[in-house]
């Protein structure tokens, strides 16, 4: 008896395929789109006989829905399906990069062959001449669609992981953002609040050294006009309950002129109103002051006033009042300063006036009131 060659021949040529056939880690998902009896069930037997799962279906709007609601690793394309039906493949691969394309059709076709590879097919067969083939070439291409699959998503792993890096960071740098402007701002409180301590104690330590009144009010106006700039300026003294008359004044912008009935007339509109004014104000149209008669006009024109009182005890013992031209405004910066001033200034005020004897010039009669004169008693 003869052996049959055919048998052989066939049994080397599958042991062929099977040992060229990419490893495939499970039985491959493939979606089958051919129309009904053209020989659709054969080559889905095939596909089945190799492991795999098939889901037939018999046009191109079957497809999508299947696409759509089921994962699968290839598309095994019959060209006669639909006119356009190489167009899917495209159509399929945009929506699912890693999903790879077996087109086929019954007959040879070199138009069809190249423009199936065009829109991105990774194989064209003849089918069914070429079934013995379908297994192996299955293998193959669905190994390199989930290899491609597997780069994907490592891809997206590492993109997700650069994602919450680069969140951390952002959300780190902001932090440290933040903790940069609290300790620069913290420093700028500290070195501000050091500027004042030097700045209050150089004051202290000068009027400290001048035991008559008109003497310490010059030195305070010379040492605000260091701090703040060329500003004329006024201290109207306390004389009597409700009256105030001028202890010291600068005059910088109007030298040529006599000033003084001005800030006299200056100190019968203020006095009043700000003896009971514990904050410091600040007038920034002072056309209500050039509007009194008997107040130059030229002073107070186009100019800010500020103005604050020395209370010790409960009493005002003086009024600073200063004013220049509005194109060199206070700040806020200064307005701290004056604070911190007047507070020292209005001290050295009460160690060396009496206020509650000085209109009727007797002297202490008791131990409490001798105290009221500090390093001055003997």
């Amino acid at each position: 008896m003869k052996p049959n060659n055919n048998i052989d021949n066939s049994t080397s040529k599958q042991a062929d395929h099977t040992k060229t056939m990419p490893e495939v880690e499970g039985p491959a998902s493939v979606l089958l789109i051919a129309p009904q009896g053209t020989n659709s069930d054969v080559i889905g037997g095939c596909v089945r006989s190799s492991g795999h799962r098939c889901t037939p279906v018999g046009s191109l709007d079957a497809a999508r829905t299947a696409l759509s609601t089921s994962d699968f690793d290839l598309v095994l394309l019959d060209t006669t399906t639909h006119d356009d039906a190489v167009s899917f493949i495209g159509e399929a691969r945009a929506a699912c990069p890693w999903l790879r394309a077996i087109a086929y059709s019954r007959e040879s076709d070199s138009e069809g062959t190249i423009e199936a590879i065009r829109v991105g097919a990774t194989d064209y067969m003849t089918l069914p001449e070429s079934l013995e083939d379908l297994p192996g070439r299955i293998g193959k291409v669905v190994a390199q669609g989930r290899s491609h699959r597997r780069r994907e998503q490592k891809m997206q792993r590492l993109m997700d992981a650069c994602e919450t890096l680069r969140a951390s960071k952002d959300e780190m740098s902001q932090q440290v953002d933040v903790l940069c402007s609290d300790l620069a701002s913290a420093y700028r409180n500290i070195k501000d609040q050091m500027s004042t301590v030097e700045m209050t104690t150089e004051f202290r330590t000068l009027i400290n050294q001048e035991l008559d009144v008109e003497d310490m009010l010059r030195t305070t106006l010379e040492y605000i006009l260091k701090k703040i700039g060329p500003t004329n300026g006024v201290v109207h003294l306390r004389e009597d309950e409700g009256k105030y008359g001028i202890g010291a004044f600068v005059n910088f912008e109007w030298q040529d002129r006599n000033i003084m009935p001005s800030l006299e007339k200056l100190g019968e509109v203020l006095c009043g109103p700000m003896q009971g004014e514990d904050a410091l104000m600040k007038f920034e149209d002072a056309q209500s002051f050039a509007n009194h008669d008997g107040v130059d006009p030229d002073l107070f024109e186009d100019s800010e006033v500020v103005s604050f009182t020395c209370n010790r005890n409960g009493n005002c013992l003086a009024i600073v009042t200063l004013f220049r031209s509005s194109t060199t405004p206070f700040t806020d910066d200064m307005a701290s300063m004056l604070d911190a001033l007047r507070d020292i200034l209005a001290e050295q005020l009460g160690r060396i006036l009496r206020v509650y004897k000085r209109s009727t010039n007797e002297w202490p009669k008791d131990a409490e009131d001798e105290a009221d004169w500090g390093d001055l008693a003997a």
